[in-house]
């Protein structure tokens, strides 16, 4: 009997004394994920992925703009995970000292490209073609919260045409929304990523923005400094920068870095 209560002691030391941060969790645990809703596509099948290997862990997703997460993680949302459509509101919550800076990673990057409804025979394949093309109205993400208006405005401006299109710009509040209403013909054209073009049948390129034109289109990921989960939060980022990940991201028309 004494020999066994040795044995279980051990145990019980060897898994306390453990410095592998991924030691499974016996106990199921639930991650809450505010994501940008330009990845609401293709997060689903990258957590149905992950769950399947980790079965303890629980993934909620709250989408939205990234801007509008942001300003809710800042509020106190009980957020584990952030992924967001660009750096600058990721940078926004670095500087309040809301996320672990080490957890930070970027785990894709994408493509902006002006779409139009399919079907439509629309001809416009430059900046300066559009500027003289008749669009009632152009959609755009809002830039002041939605990654996808930020980066259409930067281009709009560095290939000098906002101005003169300004009269055009119909907003919408992130990426999907902007699908949406293409899809829908609503509006016939607008900024998307190259990623929704992937997933839908009802757009089509009319022609692909030169990234010179705006900042990098990256997707960072971390974890908020107060999420209660932060090992299985870790364990997702590293799934996020998997070769099962990165096979999912490039199906969907996300590049890796």
């Amino acid at each position: 009997m004494r020999y066994i209560l040795f044995v279980i002691i051990g145990l019980v030391s060897l898994t306390a004394c453990s410095d592998d941060p991924f030691v499974k969790s016996t106990e199921e645990t639930h991650l809450l994920v505010a994501s940008t809703s330009s990845i609401s596509g293709t997060l689903p099948e990258l957590v149905e992925e992950f769950e399947e290997d980790n079965p303890y862990i629980n993934i909620s997703v709250d989408y939205g703009p990234s801007g509008e997460l942001a300003q809710q993680i800042q509020q106190g949302a009980p957020v584990d995970l952030f992924l967001s459509g660009n750096q600058e509101w990721m940078d926004m919550l670095a500087d309040q000292s809301m996320i672990v800076p080490e957890s930070r990673k970027n785990f894709a990057t994408n493509k902006l490209v002006f779409a139009g409804t399919a079907g439509e025979d629309l001809k416009v394949s430059s900046f300066e073609e559009l500027k003289q093309h008749s669009f009632e109205k152009i959609i755009l993400g809002q830039p002041e919260t939605s990654p996808v208006g930020t980066y259409a405005q930067q281009a709009l401006q560095s290939a000098g045409v906002w101005d003169a299109l300004s009269n055009s710009f119909f907003y919408a509040k992130d990426v999907a929304q902007v699908v949406t209403f293409i899809e829908s013909r609503k509006v016939m054209a607008g900024f998307v990523y190259y990623s929704d073009i992937i997933e839908s049948d009802h757009l089509e390129v009319l022609f692909p923005v030169d990234p010179e034109l705006h900042d990098p289109i990256e997707f960072p990921a971390a974890i908020t400094t107060y999420s209660t989960n932060q090992t299985d939060s870790e364990r997702f980022i590293e799934f996020l920068h998997s070769d099962t990940a990165n096979d999912i991201l490039e199906k969907h028309g996300f590049n890796r870095e």
